[in-house]
């Protein structure tokens, strides 16, 4: 399986009342001030839609966004194109970049002290459904990718991967930490100042 589109949510722990079109002027800045990697293009916001995509920053490498499916409000980092070649670069990547935004949007003026990640609580699925069809090959390939490097990001910490039944969505696994280290010493785990 390739995991060049893979996809990495953030539940919030704090922040889920906040309007979502609050998070429009962050990302306007963040695109005029160059605050992620990769080529920031435009901002688009769904937040008429119930329960979907809410507020995008679109990129050329990826999507990044304050996400609401499911009812579940998060950060949601989605690859279109990597220059990485192996599953654990793509995966380091994914992470880095979402830890990162997250870890931006919790400073912003808007957000400060009103806005927090679960980092303990994520989810991580493949945006290619030829790639990785639903069922349970799919589900075991991306399972044995996740499992030594959630190890190794995680420092060895207890997980519960639950996998998306739904055969309409994407191949994925919400999953939760019994503890985490902090979003500071994963980011540092990953080479991310």
């Amino acid at each position: 399986m390739n995991l060049q589109k893979i996809g990495v949510k953030f539940f919030l722990e704090k922040g889920g009342e906040l309007p979502l079109g609050s998070f429009i002027p962050v990302f306007h800045r963040w695109i005029q001030e160059d605050r992620l990697e990769g080529m920031l293009v435009d901002v688009t916001e769904y937040t008429h839609v119930f329960q979907g995509p809410g507020v995008l920053l679109i990129a050329n490498e990826a999507n990044y966004g304050v996400d609401e499916t499911d009812g579940k409000r998060g950060f949601l980092y989605t690859q279109k194109r990597t220059p990485e070649k192996s599953q654990e670069d793509h995966l380091k990547t994914a992470f880095r970049r979402a830890l990162k935004a997250c870890s931006l949007l919790e400073k912003e003026p808007e957000a400060a002290g009103k806005v927090k990640f679960a980092v303990h609580h994520l989810q991580v699925f493949v945006n290619d459904r030829l790639e990785a069809p639903h069922g349970s090959q799919s589900l075991g390939q991306l399972e044995e990718a996740l499992q030594p490097f959630l190890t190794w990001l995680y420092g060895g910490e207890k997980y519960l991967l639950l996998h998306e039944k739904d055969p309409q969505r994407r191949t994925g696994f919400e999953i939760k930490f019994e503890k985490s280290p902090s979003m500071e010493t994963l980011l540092k785990q990953l080479g991310s100042n």
